[in-house]
């Protein structure tokens, strides 16, 4: 088969050739600097223990999750954004969008990495973690949705809505002769472009995304509820806590997503393929989004001030007027500034992309400042028992982890823009075109069969590892009847999103 494409094809124009010198040094030294100083901090972390840090245990003046906890919540809001803003473009068919749903898909499954990242610097003793969290979580705990759903389903469903969506640019790339020709075929696996392929594309995405933008609601309000649940931890404890994180998730990644875009839109020659009212959509969506926190934040203020408990009070006087004050009205101040730029391309109508990218990045730095005043304040302050009220301020480890951290990811992002174009080629050229060859029954009953078998397979073993991880059978207090249940759940629920790639795969050739 003989699959056309356009001539003198630009890669360049979507896919990262070079930085220049000072791009480089921005992008590529800077990073691999703060990588290696987040690597000796970590060093020093795990041979002399937790205390070179200054989080200390809560009642002893210090805060027992700090600024790593702070990050992992900051980085899966990240990648449920990232899912939400790819899903949404291809559920309701939001054309403007799909450019940028590339961008939200690496995003997602990055910022996934880099949370899971976070989690394991906290730990005092990580590996230890990695084994009894897996064997030994229960359905009951929020942890363990926010293990299975977030790191395991989360990780999943970006990862084959990131794969469906490069098959076709994978397969022109693989047209050129390069190092990575390999890593291209591997990708395309056998994509020709003809219709029912495509058919088969946006049925499979479709569905879905359809299965996913639920999902995102449930994952991090399961995260909120690690935090809303605590009764006895005033500052943590309230029903406004799991939609307000889902709220501050969508405008931290929304807001990046603009940034990255802006970024893409003027220095990759990429004005064609990023249509301007994309700023636009997306800067109302966060404008709107910024709202409704403010209304959360409202709320949560006049409710300790006028019906808290003495225990709430304390927690809001440190956060609005007390230690943490400057965090809460710097982090008022990077709202605002972002919600007067939004209203004025509002009103205007008209896009102003560069002031757009900027308000995208103050909402993102506001929301960092949110993720501190969240789970600080009530480790600190509004002890039931005889405590003095603490601080707790980062210090070099954990910052240099951090920078390391995120410039891992900076690195990442910047490889993958070199060795796969970050824009969907099919954005600027239309699509691959094929002969198209009518596919027989027998290979279609083959790929539906294997679908479903995969489907129905992933939700037997899930169900099973729900059954086992919840005790079924047994008394509460016992360990789960078969090892690592929740590791079997896991399994279970990828293999039924990877019922959508074997649909539109399978069978090879």
């Amino acid at each position: 088969m003989t699959v056309s494409s356009p001539t003198n094809m630009p890669l360049e124009s979507l896919r990262l050739n070079r930085l220049g010198a000072l791009g480089t040094v921005l992008f590529v030294g800077l990073p691999l600097f703060f990588v290696g100083l987040g690597v000796y901090a970590y060093i020093q972390q795990r041979l002399h223990g937790d205390v070179v840090t200054h989080m200390r245990s809560v009642g002893s003046g210090g805060a027992a999750w700090g600024l790593y906890i702070m990050f992992d919540i900051f980085f899966v809001g990240l990648a449920a954004s990232g899912i939400a803003v790819s899903t949404a473009a291809h559920l309701f068919r939001l054309r403007d969008l799909r450019p940028l749903a590339r961008v939200a898909e690496f995003l997602a499954v990055l910022s996934l990495l880099l949370a899971g990242m976070c989690v394991m610097a906290d730990q005092g003793r990580p590996l230890e973690a990695l084994l009894n969290l897996p064997q030994y979580a229960r359905v009951g705990s929020p942890f363990f949705g926010s293990f299975t759903l977030i790191v395991g389903v989360g990780v999943a469903a970006s990862a084959v809505m990131l794969y469906l969506g490069g098959r076709g640019d994978a397969a022109w790339c693989g047209r050129k002769k390069g190092p990575f020709r390999w890593l291209y075929w591997l990708w395309a696996s056998g994509y020709q472009g003809t219709d029912q392929e495509l058919r088969r594309h946006r049925r499979a995405r479709f569905w879905l995304s359809l299965t996913i933008f639920p999902y995102i609601m449930l994952a991090y309000s399961t995260l909120g509820f690690v935090f809303g649940i605590q009764g006895g931890r005033p500052g943590w404890y309230g029903a406004l806590r799991a939609p307000s994180m889902l709220v501050v998730a969508g405008i931290s990644g929304i807001g990046l997503i603009l940034a990255i875009a802006g970024g893409l839109h003027r220095h990759l020659k990429a004005k064609e393929v990023i249509p301007p009212r994309v700023f636009l959509r997306l800067g109302n969506t966060l404008m709107v989004l910024i709202s409704v926190f403010f209304y959360f934040l409202a709320v949560e203020i006049l409710t300790e001030r006028y019906a808290g408990h003495e225990a709430d009070l304390q927690v809001a006087n440190a956060v609005v007027l007390g230690v943490y004050s400057p965090v809460f009205w710097g982090m008022l101040l990077f709202f605002v500034a972002a919600t007067v730029i939004l209203a004025i391309q509002f009103m205007r109508r008209k896009p102003m992309i560069g002031w757009t990218a900027i308000a995208g990045l103050l909402a993102s730095v506001g929301a960092i400042l949110r993720r501190y005043l969240v789970v600080v304040p009530g480790q600190t302050h509004g002890h039931y028992m005889d405590y003095e009220p603490g601080y707790y301020m980062p210090n070099w480890i954990e910052v240099s982890v951090i920078l390391g951290i995120i410039s891992f990811g900076v690195l990442a992002f910047i490889v993958f823009m070199r060795v796969f174009p970050i824009l969907p080629l099919h954005a600027y050229y239309g699509r691959m075109r094929a002969t198209p060859v009518p596919e027989s029954r027998r290979r279609t009953v083959v790929r539906v069969g294997l679908a479903w078998g995969t489907l129905i397979s992933g939700l037997g073993i899930a169900s099973f590892g729900l059954a086992m991880s919840a005790r079924v059978g047994t008394l509460p207090y016992l360990d789960p009847i078969f090892p690592y249940s929740p590791v079997i759940f896991i399994i279970g629920v990828v293999m039924t999103l990877y019922s959508a790639a074997v649909y539109v795969v399978a069978p090879p050739g």
